[in-house]
């Protein structure tokens, strides 16, 4: 009698294809260049689809559903409040308007720290940044994950052992960055780093433990490298042996895929949401964030960003504007009113505000919307794809990637009715981006290998990367080879 089969996927956060095909070059990644060398393993690429952040993938992965997903975090109107992911998420108030009609990849399986239950039985208490939330029916607790990790004495050892690198490693590179007058992160510090590894090694045991129940699929997410990143940029040397602690993990999930208590053999893919590429602040000039512009161009405005700050009259402003960022992507929101407006009555109602914001040159375009066709605002007039002006627009997109690919991308994108009124992109010299937020490295917008992850599978599986232009275009393909394997 054949063994029972099933399937292990494991999400790395934030690693794009071409950074990973350095660090086997590099050796920082022997356990996959095994799985490779000896395994029979194929490392192929794809395109995530806009935005580029982990939320909007990993619904498109784990569901084939990331439609009005369309940041890692948004203005919901009709909830008149930020949604956002990480910490203090508020996804779980507007989830019941999610994934309806969908098959989550998860059913009767395990789903160990993402951002959404995706129909798992079991969650171990480990949701993205967000302990609390599973949205299961028989989940336990992260206290019953915790209790024989911690009664482990290895566990402990490799975690501390981890963990002081850590620190040193974090604090050491501060002091060079400074040294060379860069500066890193100010958000990333050693308490959420410490944190990241903390579950990062927790999410291994859980893991682990998921195995040896015997579920038949199991899908989990490390983030560790992706924090690391955001801190310090993709190309900094800690950020790239970072890796090594992600290859370990791999190692240790790959080492219990045959022989378990539960007598299930599973099978391995790894994968990746999406990429980073390096990033400089939008207010590293002159210490203004677009918030403060909008502000001053929109006199009697009221202008709110996600992260806190606000401009403008705070009692009975004439208009509200709310924006959030993901990287070097931006949403501006006039939630004053009920619906999107689209750009000529943007225009009507507040003149010269797209195109001052296109004359930014720390912004590449603004994309608004009319009558369901999408116009790039730049410094040298208004672009629309499909028009007599194509060739411009292609030539605008092209500074970014594939232009025709990202034209789809961007109109699915410009089609959610919970995207911004405008989209702003920061302005990308082919190298490094300017970024909406405080973090050396970043994703969420267009432009480089931040929309370029990858897929670690064997070719007898069927995986086929090479048309995904988006990341909900993988989720049949997993579900068709979990049927295969589960015979369910």
């Amino acid at each position: 009698m054949s063994p029972r089969r099933g399937l292990v996927v494991l999400h790395i956060d934030g690693l794009g294809h071409d950074t990973l095909r350095r660090a086997l070059d590099e050796n920082r990644m022997p356990e996959v260049a095994r799985l490779l060398d000896h395994e029979g393993y194929t490392l192929t690429g794809y395109r995530c689809g806009l935005p580029s952040t982990t939320p909007y993938a990993q619904a498109g992965i784990l569901y084939g559903d990331n439609r009005e997903i369309p940041s890692f975090r948004w203005y919901d109107r009709d909830a008149g409040e930020v949604i956002q992911f990480g910490a203090a998420s508020t996804f779980k108030r507007v989830a019941p308007k999610y994934f309806r009609g969908t098959r989550p990849l998860c059913e009767e399986g395990a789903c160990i720290a993402a951002c959404y239950p995706a129909g798992a039985d079991e969650t171990f208490g480990l949701s993205y940044r967000d302990r609390e939330y599973s949205g299961t029916r028989a989940n336990r607790s992260a206290g019953t994950v915790l209790a024989p990790w911690v009664s482990n004495p290895a566990h402990l050892a490799d975690l501390l052992g981890h963990g002081l690198l850590a620190v040193a490693g974090v604090t050491n590179n501060t002091l060079l960055e400074r040294v060379a007058g860069r500066r890193p992160a100010r958000s990333y510090v050693i308490a959420d780093m410490l944190e990241e590894v903390f579950l990062h090694h927790v999410t291994r045991f859980a893991v682990r433990q998921a195995m040896e129940a015997g579920y038949p699929v199991i899908y989990a997410g490390f983030y560790a490298y992706d924090e690391t990143a955001h801190a310090f940029g993709p190309d900094d040397d800690y950020t790239r042996r970072m890796l090594m602690h992600v290859d370990h993990s791999i190692r240790a999930v790959a080492d219990g895929r045959r022989d378990n208590p539960s007598g299930r053999r599973y099978e391995l893919v790894v994968l990746s949401d999406h990429g980073n590429i390096p990033t400089r602040r939008f207010d590293e000039s002159d210490g203004r964030s677009l918030g403060s512009l909008v502000a001053e161009w929109l006199p009697g405005t009221r202008v709110e960003e996600h992260n806190g700050k606000s401009f403008g009259p705070a009692d009975v402003p004439q208009t509200r504007v709310v924006l959030t960022y993901s990287g070097g992507l931006g949403h501006l929101y006039f939630a004053s009113f009920p619906d999107r407006l689209p750009l000529s009555e943007v225009r009507r109602r507040f003149p010269g505000l797209a195109e001052r914001l296109a004359g930014l040159d720390r912004l590449a375009f603004v994309l608004g919307r009319d009558r369901g066709v999408n116009v790039a605002v730049t410094p040298a007039g208004d672009l629309r794809w499909g028009s007599e002006d194509a060739g411009e627009a292609r030539e605008l997109l092209a500074r970014f990637d594939d232009p025709d690919r990202l034209a789809r991308q961007l109109d699915r994108l410009n089609s959610f009715g919970r995207t911004g009124d405008l989209l702003v992109f920061g302005s990308y010299d082919g190298h490094t981006q300017v970024n909406l937020e405080s973090q050396a490295g970043g994703h969420g917008s267009i432009g480089g290998e931040q929309g370029h992850p990858f897929v670690l599978a064997r070719p007898e599986w069927g995986i086929d990367t090479s048309q995904i232009e988006d990341a909900f275009q993988l989720h049949p393909q997993l579900l068709d080879l979990r049927k295969r394997l589960t015979g369910k």
